[in-house]
C-alpha cells in the first residue's frame, strides 16, 4: 500500500498522541495511583503503536509496543508506578519524538532503539502472576444475553427463513490493529446479514477493550459454513468457531442468567449495526493544510485591497445607490476577513503544553524545586504567530528557572517558599496577545549586569552612568550578553535573550521587562493576533502617503509650536506630565517637501516602546484603514523602519513604518 499520501495526516495525529502522553505521563508522575491516567496513556501509546505499524514506521511500533506492554502490567497492577518507570517512559517518549523527526525526515531507519527497548523490557521480563481459572472464567462469561426486544426480533426473522448464527472469532495474537480488524469483520459481514449483537459491544471493540476473541449473532438465510469460511479467509483471523441457535435456546439463555446484565445502553451499541455504531463517531473538525489557509487569507488581502479602490472611486462619483452597494460590500468584506482570521487562530495551549516537561526536566537537571503555574491557556493567536514563539518561550522559561529560581536552601535561607513559581499567562488586550512569563526568583542584578557589560567592552563607563535601569535591564538583550560565570547546556552562551528581542521583532511584537531583586522578574511579549491584515493609521508627509500601526500608537495629539523647547539638541514638548522627544519623521526617512517645519499646529503620533514614548510629527493624519502586509522581497530585504509595504485605494503602494527602530 502506498501511505505516502497519508504522511502528512499521520504526523499531524503522530504530534496530537505524543503531546497527550507528555502531558499525561506529567500527570501521572503527581498521581501515580490514578487508573484512568494510566488507562489514558495506554490508548494514546496503542494508537500510535497501531498508526505507525499500518504506516510501516516499525521502530515507531517497537517503541510504543514496549511501553505497552508496560502500561499493561500498571493496569493490571502487577507493577506499581515508581521514579524509574516514569523516567522510563520519559525516555521512550523523547525517543518517539526523536523517531517522528526521523520519519519527517526519511530517516527513521538511522534511529537506535535498542537501549530503551531494553530498559522498557526489563519490566517485563517476569512473568505476571495470572489469576487462576482467569481464562476458564472468561469462557464462562462471555455468552451473548439477548434482550426481550432482540428476541422479539429473532422470532421474527427465524419464521421468515432466516437462522440465528453464533460466531466466535479469534484473531491472530501478532495482530496489531484489533478494533480496526474487528470493524472490518463486521462491516463484511454486515452484507451477508443483520447483527443482532456483540460481545463485547460495538464500542468495546472500537477502543480495543477485548483480547483477541470476540463473538457475533447475526441472523443470516447464508449457511453457517459459508460464514464461518468467509470470515476464515479475513486478514489477521485465526479461527472461527459457529453454531446456528434456536430461539428455544435463546430463551434458555435469557432465562439462565448467570452473565452479566444487558443493560439499555447495550441495546443502544448495536442497534443499527456494529459497524455502523463504531462509524458514528464523527470528528466535528475537519483537518486542513494551513498553505491552503494562507492562499485564503491572500485571497481576502486581495479582495480588502479592491474594497478600498471602490470606497475612492464612490466617494470620487458622489452617487448614493454606488455609495450603498460599497457599504454593503464593506460589511460583507469585514465580515468575511473576521472569520478568516478565525480559522487561522489555535489556542496557545499549543505552546503552553510542551513547558510542564520543560520545567520538570530543567528542576531536575538544576536541582531545584520548581512549580510552573499556567493561565490563558485557551488564548488564540493567528497560526503562522503560534509557530514563531515557541522558541523566544523556550529561551525565557529555561532563564527563569536556570536564572531566576534559588537552589533550594537559598530559598528557605531567604524566607521563601518551596517550591519556587515560574507562571506563564497570556491574555488577550485590543488587537494584541499579551504572554507573560513570572518567576518569584532571585530578580536581575543590575549591578552584576552593568559590570559584566563594562568587561565584555558593550558600553562604556560613561554611556552606563548616563543609563538608567530601564536601559541598563535592556543590556540583557543584547547579542552575546550573559551574565551566567561558566556555559552550561542551559545557559551561559550570551543568545537566548537576543533570539527573543529579534523574532519578537520580527513578527512586530514588542518584548519589555521588569524586576525586582530578591523578589522576581516579569518578561511581558505583546504579539499581533495575526500577521496578514492590520489596522494601520495612514499619514501624510509631502507628497508621500506612510502607515503606522495601530499597535504602536499609545495616541495622536496635536502640538503647537510654542509648546516644543530644545533639551540636549533634541526637540521635546510636554505630554501627560513628561518630557517626549520629537522627531520630525521626514529627516529619518529623506523625505523633501514636508509642511511641518511651517506650520503652528503640528500633527503627532505618540509611539510607546516599552516604558519609552516618542512623539512623531507628521504633515497630516488623513484616516485609519485596513491594510494587506506585502513583504519587500528578497532584493530590499530587511530595512530598518520599514515593515513592509501595501496597495491602497488609489493603487498606489505606501511603506508600513516600524517606528520602533526609529525611536
Amino acid at each position: 500500500m502506498d501511505v505516502s499520501q497519508y504522511l502528512n495526516v499521520f504526523m499531524d495525529e503522530c504530534q496530537e498522541h505524543l503531546q497527550s502522553l507528555n502531558q499525561s505521563l506529567l500527570a501521572l508522575e503527581q498521581n501515580p495511583d490514578n487508573p484512568e491516567i494510566i488507562n489514558s496513556i495506554f490508548r494514546a501509546a496503542h494508537t500510535l503503536k497501531g498508526a505507525s505499524a499500518t504506516m510501516g514506521f516499525n521502530k515507531m511500533s517497537n517503541v510504543t509496543h514496549a511501553m505497552e506492554d508496560v502500561l499493561t502490567l500498571l493496569r493490571q497492577n502487577e507493577l506499581k508506578v515508581n521514579a524509574e518507570i516514569i523516567n522510563t517512559l520519559f525516555e521512550a517518549l523523547d525517543l518517539l519524538e526523536v523517531l517522528a523527526q526521523g520519519i519527517r525526515e526519511g530517516r527513521e531507519e538511522d534511529i537506535e532503539i535498542a537501549g530503551v527497548l531494553q530498559n522498557l523490557q526489563k519490566f517485563t521480563t517476569q512473568e505476571p502472576v495470572s489469576k487462576p481459572d482467569q481464562a476458564a472464567e472468561r469462557r464462562r462469561t462471555l455468552q451473548l444475553r439477548y434482550l426481550p426486544a432482540e428476541i422479539e426480533q429473532i422470532k421474527q426473522a427465524v419464521g421468515e427463513g432466516f437462522n440465528l448464527n453464533q460466531l466466535h472469532v479469534y484473531l491472530q495474537e501478532e495482530c496489531l490493529l484489533k478494533g480496526a480488524r474487528a470493524f472490518m469483520i463486521l462491516r463484511e459481514l454486515e452484507a451477508h446479514g443483520e447483527i443482532v449483537r456483540t460481545i463485547p459491544t460495538a464500542k468495546e471493540l472500537e477502543d480495543e477493550r477485548f483480547e483477541t476473541d470476540f463473538i457475533i449473532g447475526i441472523l443470516s438465510k447464508k449457511p453457517l459454513d459459508f460464514l464461518v469460511r468467509f470470515l476464515e479467509k479475513m486478514l489477521d483471523v485465526d479461527k472461527v468457531e459457529g453454531k446456528v441457535l434456536s430461539v428455544d435456546e435463546v430463551l434458555v439463555e435469557r432465562r439462565g442468567g448467570g452473565a452479566a446484565k444487558a443493560t439499555a445502553s447495550d441495546s443502544g451499541a448495536q442497534k443499527g449495526g456494529a459497524a455502523a455504531k463504531i462509524l458514528s463517531n464523527v470528528s466535528p473538525t475537519v483537518r486542513v493544510d494551513i498553505r491552503k489557509l494562507d492562499d485564503l487569507m491572500n485571497l481576502v488581502g486581495e479582495l480588502v485591497i479592491t474594497r478600498s479602490r471602490l470606497e475612492q472611486l464612490s466617494s470620487e462619483h458622489e452617487d448614493q445607490t454606488l455609495e450603498e452597494t460599497v457599504q454593503q460590500l464593506t460589511r460583507l468584506t469585514i465580515d468575511l476577513r473576521d472569520q478568516v482570521l478565525k480559522t487561522r487562530m489555535v489556542p496557545v495551549d499549543n505552546v503552553f503544553s510542551r513547558f510542564p516537561r520543560l520545567v520538570r526536566d530543567l528542576a531536575r537537571e538544576t536541582g531545584k524545586e520548581v512549580q510552573l503555574q499556567i493561565s490563558g491557556a485557551e488564548t488564540e493567536l493567528d497560526r503562522t504567530v503560534i509557530d514563531e514563539i515557541v522558541d523566544p518561550l523556550v529561551h525565557i522559561v529555561r532563564n527563569s528557572v536556570d536564572h531566576g529560581i534559588e537552589p533550594p536552601e537559598v530559598r528557605t535561607a531567604a524566607g521563601k517558599s518551596l517550591p519556587g513559581i515560574v507562571e506563564l499567562k497570556a491574555y488577550q488586550a485590543g488587537n494584541n496577545v499579551v504572554i507573560e512569563v513570572i518567576d518569584d526568583g532571585a530578580g536581575v542584578n543590575l549591578e552584576k549586569v552593568k559590570a559584566r557589560a563594562l568587561e565584555r567592552g558593550i558600553v562604556s563607563f560613561e554611556e552606563l552612568e548616563m543609563m538608567d535601569d530601564e536601559n541598563v535591564m535592556n543590556l540583557i538583550f543584547l547579542p552575546g550578553f550573559s551574565t551566567s560565570d561558566q556555559v552550561t547546556d542551559i545557559s551561559g552562551r550570551g543568545v537566548g535573550m537576543d533570539v527573543v528581542k529579534t523574532q519578537i521583532t520580527n513578527l512586530g511584537g514588542v518584548v519589555e521587562m521588569s524586576s525586582e531583586q530578591g523578589k522576581g522578574t516579569r518578561i511581558t511579549i505583546r504579539l499581533p493576533l495575526t500577521l496578514a491584515i492590520i489596522q494601520t493609521l495612514i499619514v501624510q508627509l509631502g507628497d508621500e502617503v506612510f502607515a503606522i500601526p495601530s499597535t504602536l500608537i499609545d495616541q495622536t495629539i496635536s502640538v503647537v509650536q510654542k509648546d516644543i523647547k530644545m533639551l540636549r539638541n533634541r526637540e521635546v514638548t510636554l505630554y501627560r506630565d513628561e518630557l517626549i522627544p520629537l522627531i520630525r519623521l521626514q529627516d529619518y526617512l529623506g523625505v523633501t517637501g514636508a509642511k511641518n517645519t511651517s506650520l503652528e499646529e503640528l500633527d503627532v503620533v505618540v509611539v510607546t516602546t516599552g516604558e519609552r514614548r516618542v512623539g512623531f510629527v507628521v504633515d497630516t493624519l488623513l484616516r485609519q484603514q485596513d491594510v494587506v502586509i506585502k513583504s519587500l522581497g528578497s532584493y530590499l530585504g530587511n530595512i530598518p523602519g520599514i515593515a513592509g509595504a501595501t496597495i491602497l485605494g488609489n493603487g498606489k503602494i505606501a511603506l508600513i513604518l516600524d517606528l520602533r527602530s526609529v525611536a
